[in-house]
């Protein structure tokens, strides 16, 4: 088990860089964007291509940041059920939605690399600069399975808290929730 922990934080700790890396991305395109808007205003002289550049990049931003929502557990849930029924319906349910969010991502990581490799053996390329797609969306592709791993790794996790009954704690990653841990009303499982 421990070896599976210090692994899980491992690909926690590649998340928060991807992500970060995906956030450089998108302040280097929102730097593109407005200086392509005041060289419009200014000059009239728009800067060619970065309709192009905001295409491809886009992508690779949003997928970078999908294994870090995942590690963090910042996907959106409802608490009302489990609430209800107590601490082991309330894992059973939390390993329910680990397992139904890892098939979701799972499938948008399949369909990915049929479109990437539609991009590669058709030889698309952006309009103005005539840059491949194909590497970007192999980027992007790449993101989302690693999303799956992570998404994969919180599903072992819940199943391993469902099976203990929460056993381990201490040895383990955090049991609840981080966008539920501070919520006045909510109670530890």
């Amino acid at each position: 088990m421990r070896h599976l922990i210090r692994i899980e934080q491992g690909a926690r700790a590649a998340t928060r860089w991807l992500a970060l890396i995906g956030f450089a991305g998108l302040l280097v395109l929102a730097i593109m964007t407005t200086l392509d808007v005041l060289m419009r205003w200014l000059f009239d002289d728009p800067i060619h291509g970065v309709n192009d550049v905001s295409a491809v990049v886009l992508a690779v931003v949003i997928a970078s940041c999908i294994p870090a929502n995942l590690a963090g557990r910042k996907n959106i849930s409802v608490d009302v059920l489990g609430a209800l029924s107590g601490p082991r319906t309330t894992r059973l349910l939390d390993a329910f939605g680990s397992f139904v969010t890892l098939l979701f991502v799972a499938a948008m990581a399949w369909q990915f690399v049929g479109y990437t490799e539609t991009m590669y053996a058709s030889g698309r390329r952006t309009w103005v600069l005539a840059l491949p797609l194909w590497p970007w969306w192999t980027a992007a592709t790449a993101f989302l399975w690693f999303a799956v791993v992570v998404q994969l790794a919180n599903l072992l996790h819940d199943l391993h808290r469902t099976l203990t009954g929460g056993a381990g704690a201490d040895t383990a990653l955090p049991t609840t929730r981080p966008d539920t841990a501070d919520t006045p009303g909510h109670t530890e499982s």
